[in-house]
């Protein structure tokens, strides 16, 4: 199913500029949560369970699943555990930064 798109309205930028408002205020209980509960897999779940609490309906699922993603993209390095699953490394160049492929 494709989605929809159409001529922006009044009441969709409305929309949308209070779903913004409403991350930047959970991300800001994200933030001031997790400096109390450190940004680990359980410190992570408490901060993101308050920080979705905050928003209404389908919009505090989302910010729990993203912030639970991004723990989960960042890795075990993200937790405090190093590269314990092996996460690749970024390429370097010879005098030890990370390479640049041009194309």
């Amino acid at each position: 199913m494709a989605a929809d798109i159409g001529v922006p309205t009044v009441r969709g930028v409305q929309s949308g500029l209070m779903d913004y408002g409403a991350g930047v205020v959970a991300g800001l209980v994200y933030n001031t949560v997790s400096t109390f509960t450190g940004s680990g897999l359980i410190g992570g779940a408490v901060s993101a369970a308050l920080a979705s609490s905050v928003a209404k309906g389908n919009l505090g699922g989302m910010i729990a699943v993203n912030a639970g993603f991004r723990t989960g993209a960042v890795g075990m390095a993200g937790l405090g555990m190093g590269n314990l699953l092996g996460a690749a490394q970024p390429k370097k160049n010879g005098n030890g930064a990370p390479a640049i492929n041009l194309i």
